[in-house]
């Protein structure tokens, strides 16, 4: 059975994200005017809440005012080499700008320079809209050249806006403009839908869910892209379809460290190979050296399954993912999903002990894992799913 995929962008099936909408129309008539309209927005927001989905019904309306527009997937290139996607990128750029591509050079600083050089002349002539999208979940090793060949040179030109999006952390820019900009000129972070545009999402994507759309908005807390997932189909293809980033012969390992380390807020190294001891009952795990238990943290990492939660001061599953796979664990598994939280209130108390400076800390942990771990009908009675505050 394939798995549930994501609906591709329609007009038709855009909901919502007015107030979103109308700042971006704002600086590009700016930019239009010459008024201070260049720089850079940064779009944020968690996993499925369509940052994606904005950037396109943008394009699509700048297109109808003939407003120049380049679009960057940085997602599509994961796993590559840095340079080369560099290299792809800057020829992407000088092809729709129309510098003639032969002229570009080699290296990257020369394809740069040859670039700007000529695109001078273009911005003359119209302003242009450069869209960068998964910037902050993409290859970090990436990003210095991103930002030194193309996004820093562009973030200074007076006919430029930069419509950035990503999730998680921000990416220290170095250059002074791009650093000031992205950070203190952008949207209000996208937040998941409350219920009444969850009843409109799935009247115009899903109309034979549109009775369940209560019971689905409060199963996600409202995210759009789990919405469609789970009117589309059931929860294990819906947690699935979360993680379709991932190749497929990844898949299954990956959606099991998902769900190991699902009931955790956050982790680390010293906690993955407690839980996957829990989640697999195989003890062998608690073997694993600091190396392995890394490989497990860096690939959820890199498929942008996992991030740095400052709150929590670790990493911590992306949210959605998380709450999800542990709803999922909940119904057909029950006794798996009591086994994590305990083994998770085990190793808290442990810690509580051993580290007499942070106790506190660990035992507030332990105590939030007892409560699911001593509770006898986990079908009956599911902890609330969070949903950000507006």
């Amino acid at each position: 059975m394939s798995t549930v995929q994501s609906l591709p962008y329609s007009p038709q099936l855009f909901v919502n994200r007015e107030e979103e909408f109308r700042i971006l129309e704002e600086r590009v008539h700016a930019l239009q005017k010459g008024r201070n309209g260049h720089g850079a927005l940064v779009l944020r927001g968690e996993r499925g809440v369509g940052k994606t989905w904005l950037q396109f019904h943008f394009q699509r309306q700048l297109g109808r005012e003939e407003i120049s527009v380049i679009r960057i997937d940085l997602r599509k290139d994961i796993g590559k080499d840095p340079a080369w996607v560099m290299a792809d990128i800057l020829h992407q750029v000088s092809i729709e700008t129309n510098v003639p591509d032969r002229l570009l050079g080699r290296d990257l600083a020369e394809m740069s320079r040859t670039l700007f050089r000529h695109l001078g002349k273009y911005l003359r002539r119209q302003p242009l809209v450069v869209m960068v999208d998964h910037v902050y979940e993409s290859d970090w090793t990436l990003l210095p050249l991103l930002e030194d060949y193309l996004l820093g040179p562009l973030a200074v030109e007076q006919r430029v806006l930069l419509v950035l999006t990503g999730r998680g952390r921000l990416y220290p820019w170095k250059n002074p403009e791009l650093s000031t900009m992205a950070t203190s000129i952008g949207i209000p972070e996208l937040r998941p839908f409350r219920l009444q545009a969850t009843e409109e999402q799935l009247k115009r994507q899903v109309p034979s869910a549109i009775g369940r759309a209560e019971e689905i908005d409060q199963l996600t807390g409202g995210n759009p892209l789990a919405n469609y997932l789970i009117a589309a189909d059931d929860l294990n293809r819906a947690v699935e379809g979360l993680l379709a980033c991932v190749p497929g012969e990844r898949l299954r390992e990956i959606r099991n460290y998902s769900e190991a380390l699902c009931v955790l807020r956050s982790f680390d190294e010293e906690r993955i190979p407690s839980m996957l001891a829990a989640y697999d009952d195989d003890d062998s795990y608690r073997q694993w050296t600091y190396a392995q238990a890394r490989r497990v943290r860096e690939e959820l990492i890199r498929w942008g399954l996992a991030c740095w939660d400052p709150e929590q001061r670790g990493d911590g599953m992306d949210r959605i993912i998380r709450q999800l796979a542990e709803r999922y664990l909940q119904t057909p598994e029950p006794e798996r999903w009591r086994k994590l939280h305990w083994a998770a209130q085990e190793l808290y108390e442990q810690w509580g002990k051993d580290h007499l400076p942070t106790r506190d800390r660990w035992q507030k942990e332990a105590i939030y894992h007892q409560q699911f771990s001593l509770r006898e009908n986990v079908t009956a009675e599911f902890p609330q799913l969070d949903r950000p505050e507006k």
